[in-house]
């Protein structure tokens, strides 16, 4: 394997489950996508469908009662090797020389991933020093340039400042600054803008896509809003009830979406001129809980292109389409797949 392979990471049958006191939660059901160098692919879906849990899988994040029970995560090195978190102990020094070093995360509220007792300079000093030797002044002066970078006014002060007393947009840049400060070859960002005013989640995109391009990272974003999928993705995966229903780059998958499911997402997207609210599709029913989760197509019972006898009873085995976009739908073939 050469230092030119194109793909940062490659994840293949990924199952992470949740075992909690009621049963087993199959929060992610076989999940498959890649990230190649340098590119944004984003992550799609309703609430429920396994998004969040699919990327702390990738850095081994799971809640207490959570646990990797099948599948690869394989992480690409400049030099041509390659490691599988999967098989890493999650408490192990490997997967710590991994996390914010080689892979940072971003979250979607920074008062829950910052620490409101330390400053912010010391949380991102700590975090340079954590895996880099060198000293205060050095991880200081680190710091202070990643805060720069981020867009926060006089960053030498602001290093003594705590989470509490920032603004929303500043914690968040704040926290990305502390991702960003060792240099990661990977940025996570889960649902990152969600709770922010437009105007601050368009900087943040902004920021993102700036120092993507500055760092030559690769990106792989969490989100539910489409919007944000059309601004900043180079590759798509829609997620439904723990598995990825549909790949494709982001022309395509706007254009002309081929799962039912993608295709019900894009026409629940509100359009200029469109009139009244009332002419806004929705997608009918919710996801439904895993512990009810249907036979065979999970979808099916939300699906206008429902095939009795077919979709209820055969799960959909991934399809590749003549364009190579990937596909889990009865409409394109594997009528033979399994019954469940």
């Amino acid at each position: 394997m050469s230092v030119s392979h194109q793909k940062l990471l490659e994840v293949r049958g990924l199952k992470s489950h949740l075992f909690t006191d009621e049963g087993v939660v199959k929060a992610v059901e076989g999940v498959d996508f890649d990230v190649p160098r340098g590119k944004t692919v984003c992550i799609v879906g309703e609430s429920g469908c396994g998004k969040s849990m699919t990327a702390r899988s990738l850095l081994r994040l799971l809640p207490s009662n959570g646990r990797l029970v099948e599948g690869s995560i394989l992480l690409h090195d400049d030099a041509g090797g390659v490691r599988d978190i999967a098989a890493m102990d999650n408490r192990g020094s490997e997967i710590r020389k991994i996390r914010g070093r080689e892979i940072a995360m971003i979250f979607q509220e920074p008062m829950t991933s910052l620490s409101p007792v330390h400053t912010v300079g010391n949380q991102i000093v700590e975090a340079v020093r954590l895996h880099f030797s060198v000293t205060v002044k050095e991880a200081t002066e680190r710091a202070i340039e990643a805060l720069d970078r981020v867009g926060i006014p006089r960053p030498k002060e602001q290093m003594g400042s705590y989470t509490f007393q920032l603004s929303g947009g500043m914690r968040q840049r704040a926290m990305i600054a502390m991702a960003l400060s060792c240099r990661p070859r990977l940025l996570i960002a889960d649902e990152p803008t969600t709770a922010l005013d437009v105007t601050t989640q368009a900087n943040i995109l902004d920021l993102i896509r700036e120092l993507q391009e500055d760092l030559g990272m690769s990106v792989l974003f969490i989100t539910h809003d489409l919007g944000v999928v059309a601004e900043i993705a180079d590759e798509v995966a829609v997620m439904y009830l723990g598995k990825v229903v549909e790949k494709a780059g982001v022309d395509d998958l706007f254009h002309d979406p081929k799962h039912p499911y993608t295709r019900a997402l894009l026409e629940s997207i509100p359009k200029l001129g469109s009139g009244s609210k009332e002419d806004l599709e929705t997608i009918r029913g919710s996801v439904p809980h895993p512990f009810r989760r249907p036979s065979g197509c999970p979808f099916h019972p939300r699906c206008d292109s429902f095939m009795r006898g077919l979709c209820d009873r055969i799960v959909p085995p991934p399809v590749t389409l003549e364009d190579g976009r990937e596909v889990r739908c009865l409409l394109y073939g594997g009528t033979e797949g399994s019954d469940e």
